[in-house]
């Protein structure tokens, strides 16, 4: 093929790939995903981003997390920590299933690794984002996600998943509620 033919055939993809349209409702969230917006989202009145975000750096170390950027400009925080992921009737049963293994195996040797490849610890990251309520003069909406990363006992990738529990971001908006009052009280 020649260099012209070359630049030609590209070109007219190039043209056909434009003509290409979107649907209408291509970036409409799904009812699921509004519906986990609201549960992962609350708004605070009287009060400045600054002091909610304050108040949430105060309510994640109370919790245990390790700060690990805050860039107030932006009104975005992230925190982190490691936890344990064991469950110990799940321990038991890959010990078990371990155990039986050899046993079956035993001729050859056991080669069970139930137990290692099981849960053992899980990074849990924190994103908040606080940014002005468009529809409510002087007041924030703050969104929060979280994300759990599990790691197996071998050190291999058990699961990742992003946490979608309501009562989990219940609680934890609860004990922003408390902080933020606090932090308009100079408390």
């Amino acid at each position: 093929m020649t260099r012209g033919r070359k630049y030609l055939v590209a070109a007219s993809a190039l043209m056909l790939g434009a003509c290409a349209t979107l649907p209408d409702d291509a970036f409409r969230l799904s009812e699921s995903a509004l519906e986990m917006r609201e549960i992962q989202s609350r708004t605070y009145e009287d009060v400045t981003d600054v002091q909610i975000l304050s108040a949430s750096s105060a309510v994640l170390q109370d919790l245990g997390y390790a700060i690990d950027e805050v860039e107030k400009e932006l009104g975005v925080l992230s925190a982190s920590k490691r936890a344990d992921a064991r469950n110990s009737v799940e321990t038991i049963g890959m010990i078990a299933l371990d155990v039986a293994d050899c046993l079956l195996t035993f001729l050859l040797g056991c080669e069970g690794d139930a137990y290692g490849s099981s849960k053992d610890v899980q990074d849990i990251k924190m994103t908040l984002v606080v940014l002005p309520e468009l529809s409510q003069e002087g007041a924030y909406r703050v969104r929060l996600t979280m994300q759990r990363v599990v790691w197996a006992r071998n050190g291999t990738l058990y699961e990742q998943e992003t946490i979608n529990d309501a009562a989990v971001y219940q609680a934890f908006f609860d004990k922003l509620s408390k902080s933020v009052f606090l932090e308009k009280e100079g408390v």
